[in-house]
C-alpha cells in the first residue's frame, strides 16, 4: 500500500553581510520556497544572548506604513463615492485582475515610486475631498438642526432670541407628555415664579410622546432651573445663530441643504472621474506598499551582530538547493548557509501536503479536519476514493449527478480563475456529480420515478438498471434473489445496498486498521500495533472467512464459530488494554470497545438510509405532481410543473448537502479514528502576495 506524507522538509540557517541582507529578503520573498522561523524566543537564551542580539524591523517601515495610510485614506474615499454596482454576470463569470507589470530592487525606489505616484493623486483628490468632508459635515448639522427647529414649528417666535441676553435666558427642549405638568410646577417654585413655559404640538421620538417647550427665566434663576429641569428628562436644543421663525428658519434650511446636495454631486462626480482614472495604479502602490511592510517586518525574526543578520528557515527538501544558491547570490557570496536535517519537535515542523494533481483538490477536506504532524500520514489520498463512492451512493440519481456535473464545472472554470478555494470545490463537486451519475444509472434513478410516473417507463425493471432502492429489479427480485445464505434472502434493492454498505464499511474501516497497524509498526509499537489495530483486523477477516464458508456450503456453526473466537480474542484485547490503563473498572469497560466497532460499522447503514431519502422524497414530489396535474384542468399542468421544479430543486440541495456532510463524517469519524490523529502546522512560505502587481 502507497502512502503519502507530508514534504520532508531541511533547516536553513544563513549568517548575512548587513549591507546585502535586504538583497536576500527580496529574493527569499519573491521566490516564495521558505518559512521564515522567528528567533525572537531562541534569543532568550543565554547561550545565545553572548552571540546574537534581536533585531527590530527594517528602519524604512515607518515611512513605508505612513504612505500606507494615506494610499488607504484616498481608497476608502474613491470606494465611498464610487461604489460599483456587481451584476449577476460578474459573479458568474468574475474576470480576472489586471496586473501592472513592475521592477523594483530596493526598497527606496518603491517609496519614492509611491510618493511620487500619492503626491500626483493628492493634487488632484484633496481640494475636492476636503470641500466634499466640508459639506457632509455642514449637512450633518443642518439636518440636526432641522430636526429640532422643525419641533418648535408651533412656536411662532424668532430664534435668534434663544440663549443668554441681559436679564433673562430662553431656552428650548422637549420633555415627555405625561412629565410636563409637573415640570411646570416644579420650575415654578424653584424659580420663584420667575419663569414661563410654553409648549407646543406634540410629537413621538423612540417610541415615547414628547412635548416641545420655551421657557424664560432670569438669568440669576438659571442654574436652579436647569438643575430641577434634568430631572425630568429634558432634552435641550442647541440651536444657534438662527434668526427668524420656526418656520422661516426651516425654509431657508432646506434651501442651504438644496445647494449642499447640488455642490456635492457636482464634487462626487469629479471624485469618481479621479477614481477611474487613479484606482488601479493606487491598489498596485499599496500592495507594493504592503509588499516592503513584509519585508521590513520580517527582520524582527532575525539576530544580528554589528555587522552580520543570522536567519534560520524552513525549506522543502527539493528545494533546499535552490534557496541556497538564491541567498548566495544574493548576497554576491557575502553569506555563509548551512542545509541541516530538522533538529526540532515533531509538531514544531512545518506541514506541506503534496499530492497528485488530480488528488490536489482534495487536500481542502483534509485541513477542514486537522493537517497531519510531519511524520504522519497524509490521509487525503486514501480519502478521495471512498468520498466519491459514498457520495454516489447517497444521492444515486443521474440527472442530480448531472446538475451537479455542471455546477461544479461552471465553478471550477469560471468563478475559479480568481478564487483558489472556488478551483478546488468546484473540481471536487465535478467528480461528485459524475460519481453520481454512475450510480444513478446503477440504480435507475431519473428523478426519481419520473420515467414511470410520467411515461409509464419503469427503469428498474429492465436490464438498463442493476438494482432498485426502492424495491425490486429486473435483475434482483423474489424470482431472482442477489444471493441466498441460510435463512437469509437478498430479494430486494434496499436489501442489496445495505449489504453492499456493510461490506463497503468493513473494508474501509480494514484498510484504515492496516494503516494503523503500519505506522505503529514503523515506530516500534508492536503491542499497541497488535492491541489497537490488529485484533479488529483479524476480527473483520474472520467475518470474512466465515461468510465465505457459509457460501462455499460449510456448516454455520463451524463459520459462527470462526468468527466467535476472533470475537471473544477482541474482547480479551480490550480488557487488557483497559486494565493496564485503568484497572478492572478499566477492563470491564475495555470489553464494550467491541459495541463501539459494531457501531463503526453500521453506521456505513447510512449509505443506504439517504439513498432512500433522496429516492423516496423524488418519488413523492412526482406523484404529488402527477395527482395534481391529472385532477385540475388547464392550470394543474403549469401547477404540477412548479411543484416539480420546486420539489426536485429542494432533494437536489438537502440530500447533495446531506451527502457531502455524511460523506465526510464517515471518514472523519469512522476512517480517521483508525489511524489518523493529525495536528500539524501548516507550512506557511514567506511570499509576496501579488494582486494588482507582477514581477
Amino acid at each position: 500500500m502507497i502512502l503519502v506524507r507530508p514534504v520532508r522538509m531541511k533547516k536553513l540557517k544563513a549568517v548575512i553581510l548587513d549591507e546585502k541582507i535586504d538583497n536576500v529578503v527580496r529574493s527569499l520573498h519573491e521566490e516564495g520556497i521558505v518559512e521564515l522561523c522567528d528567533l525572537s524566543e531562541k534569543l532568550e537564551d543565554l547561550e545565545w544572548k553572548t552571540l546574537l542580539s534581536p533585531s527590530s524591523s527594517a528602519d524604512y517601515v515607518r515611512n513605508v506604513t505612513s504612505l500606507m495610510i494615506k494610499a488607504g485614506r484616498i481608497l476608502d474615499m474613491f470606494s465611498s463615492v464610487s461604489q460599483k454596482e456587481t451584476s449577476i454576470k460578474d459573479i458568474l463569470n468574475p474576470k480576472p485582475v489586471e496586473k501592472k507589470k513592475v521592477s523594483f530592487n530596493s526598497y527606496q525606489e518603491v517609496i519614492d515610486y509611491a510618493e511620487k505616484v500619492l503626491n500626483e493623486i493628492s493634487k488632484e483628490v484633496d481640494g475636492p475631498a476636503e470641500r466634499l468632508s466640508e459639506l457632509d459635515n455642514k449637512k450633518s448639522k443642518l439636518l440636526q438642526l432641522k430636526e429640532q427647529i422643525s419641533y418648535l414649528k408651533g412656536l411662532e417666535f424668532d430664534l435668534k432670541y434663544l440663549g443668554s441676553g441681559e436679564y433673562v435666558f430662553i431656552g428650548a427642549g422637549s420633555v415627555p407628555k405625561e412629565k410636563l405638568g409637573e415640570l411646570k410646577a416644579e420650575l415654578d417654585k424653584v424659580a420663584d415664579g420667575y419663569i414661563g413655559i410654553f409648549s407646543g404640538s406634540e410629537f413621538e421620538k423612540d417610541k415615547k410622546i414628547r412635548v416641545p417647550i420655551v421657557f424664560v427665566t432670569l438669568k440669576e434663576k438659571l442654574e436652579n432651573v436647569l438643575s430641577e429641569i434634568r430631572k425630568f428628562e429634558f432634552e435641550r436644543y442647541d440651536i444657534s445663530d438662527v434668526e427668524g421663525t420656526p418656520s422661516e428658519a426651516l425654509s431657508k434650511i432646506e434651501s442651504e441643504l438644496k445647494a449642499i446636495e447640488s455642490e456635492r454631486n457636482s464634487l462626487i462626480e469629479k471624485l469618481k472621474a479621479l477614481a477611474q482614472k487613479w484606482e488601479k495604479e493606487l491598489l498596485a502602490v499599496y500592495e507594493l506598499l504592503s509588499i516592503e511592510k513584509a519585508r521590513g517586518d520580517a527582520y524582527s525574526q532575525f539576530g544580528k551582530t554589528d555587522r552580520t543578520y543570522y536567519i534560520e528557515a524552513w525549506v522543502p527538501a527539493r528545494d533546499a538547493e535552490k534557496a541556497k544558491s538564491l541567498i548566495e547570490n544574493s548576497a554576491d557570496g557575502f553569506a555563509f548557509v548551512e542545509i541541516t536535517e530538522p533538529d526540532e519537535p515533531e509538531e514544531k515542523i512545518p506541514v506541506l501536503l503534496d499530492n497528485p494533481k488530480v488528488i490536489k483538490p482534495f487536500e481542502m477536506l483534509t485541513e477542514m479536519y486537522a493537517l497531519p504532524k510531519y511524520n504522519e500520514v497524509d490521509p487525503t489520498l486514501l480519502l478521495v476514493p471512498g468520498f466519491l463512492l459514498f457520495y454516489g451512493i447517497m444521492l444515486t440519481d443521474a440527472v442530480y449527478g448531472l446538475l451537479l456535473t455542471i455546477i461544479g464545472l461552471f465553478i471550477w472554470k469560471k468563478i475559479g480563475k480568481v478564487s483558489e478555494g472556488a478551483n478546488k470545490l468546484g473540481y471536487i463537486l465535478t467528480l461528485a456529480g459524475i460519481s453520481t451519475v454512475i450510480m444513478g444509472i446503477i440504480t435507475g434513478g431519473y428523478l426519481g420515478d419520473f420515467t414511470y410516473e410520467f411515461f409509464g417507463f419503469d427503469v428498474t425493471k429492465t436490464p438498463l438498471a442493476l438494482v432498485n432502492p426502492l424495491g425490486e429489479s429486473y435483475y434482483i427480485n423474489n424470482n431472482n434473489p442477489l444471493f441466498t445464505l441460510g435463512s437469509i434472502s437478498v430479494t430486494n434493492g434496499p436489501m442489496a445496498i445495505l449489504v453492499f454498505s456493510i461490506f463497503v464499511g468493513l473494508i474501509h474501516l480494514l484498510i484504515g486498521l492496516f494503516v494503523g497497524f503500519k505506522e505503529n509498526v514503523k515506530r516500534g509499537n508492536m503491542g499497541d500495533a497488535f492491541i489497537n489495530q490488529g485484533v479488529w483486523i483479524l476480527l473483520i477477516l474472520s467475518i470474512f472467512v466465515g461468510i465465505g464458508l457459509m457460501f462455499a456450503g460449510a456448516n454455520t456453526m463451524i463459520a459462527g464459530g470462526i468468527i466467535g473466537i476472533f470475537v471473544v480474542l477482541a474482547i480479551l484485547a480490550s480488557m487488557y488494554k483497559g486494565y493496564k490503563s485503568g484497572g478492572v473498572m478499566e477492563a470491564i469497560l475495555g470489553a464494550m470497545d467491541v459495541t463501539g466497532f459494531l457501531g463503526n460499522v453500521l453506521s456505513y447503514a447510512r449509505l443506504l438510509a439517504l439513498c432512500l431519502a433522496t429516492g423516496g422524497l423524488a418519488m413523492a414530489v412526482n406523484i404529488m405532481a402527477k395527482l395534481v396535474g391529472e385532477s385540475i384542468p388547464v392550470i394543474g399542468i403549469i401547477v404540477a410543473i412548479i411543484i416539480l421544479l420546486v420539489g426536485h430543486t429542494f432533494n437536489f440541495v438537502m440530500n447533495g448537502l446531506g451527502a457531502f456532510i455524511h460523506s465526510l463524517r464517515l471518514h472523519y469519524v469512522e476512517f480517521f479514528s483508525q489511524f489518523y490523529e493529525g495536528g500539524g502546522k501548516k507550512f506557511s512560505p514567506f511570499k509576496a502576495n501579488r494582486e494588482y502587481t507582477t514581477a
